[in-house]
């Protein structure tokens, strides 16, 4: 489905909706109300945008990370189901240089899961299972789905691993939301 072509009407068979980085974000503030729905119907919605607008529920707008990107180091939970087997160095660096993946951050939702992180402490990527009755995972312009993709590195991994995700998130939340 193509960006334009996005209503509640047409998201309808979708469990999931992916938002790129490069995203025109003016588009999705005007759709802001749809996207709400679609969490409302317990649907996941991953954003990787380095938000300039409000129109993800709960979240804070992307802030610039103020470490120069030598001195900031993105870490992972090594045992998040979206970070397994990828290491330190290969989140940091692609082919020997640092900072193509992260160059900010959000302040995340209460009670969110903080899947990725800084050496500041700052939230490169969580989920929030609280504010909406889908799931939202938010990543602070971090591409999970493509960072690695052509790279024979262990990041590869991420894409992967995120479909997964993705899958059981979907299949945890829709078969709960049924029972509520």
């Amino acid at each position: 489905m193509f960006l334009y072509d996005m209503t509640i009407d047409r998201l309808a068979p979708y469990g999931a909706l992916i938002v790129p980085n490069n995203i025109d974000e003016e588009f999705l503030y005007q759709h802001r109300d749809s996207i709400a729905q679609f969490l409302e119907q317990g649907r996941i919605v991953v954003s990787f945008a380095q938000l300039f607008l409000p129109w993800l529920p709960g979240n804070s707008l992307w802030i610039r990370s103020s470490l120069d990107t030598n001195a900031r180091t993105i870490l992972a939970h090594d045992e998040h189901p979206l970070f397994r087997g990828v290491t330190e160095y290969d989140l940091n660096y692609r082919r020997g240089v640092k900072g193509f993946f992260s160059r900010g951050y959000f302040e995340a939702p209460a009670h969110a899961e903080i899947a990725l992180w800084d050496n500041s402490g700052q939230t490169v990527v969580y989920i929030d299972r609280h504010t909406t009755r889908g799931t939202i995972l938010a990543g602070a312009g971090t591409d999970l789905l493509a960072y690695g993709l052509s790279d024979t590195t262990t990041a590869r991994r991420m894409g992967q691993q995120l479909l997964a995700w993705i899958d059981r998130e979907y299949n945890f939340v829709f078969t709960t939301s049924i029972r509520s």
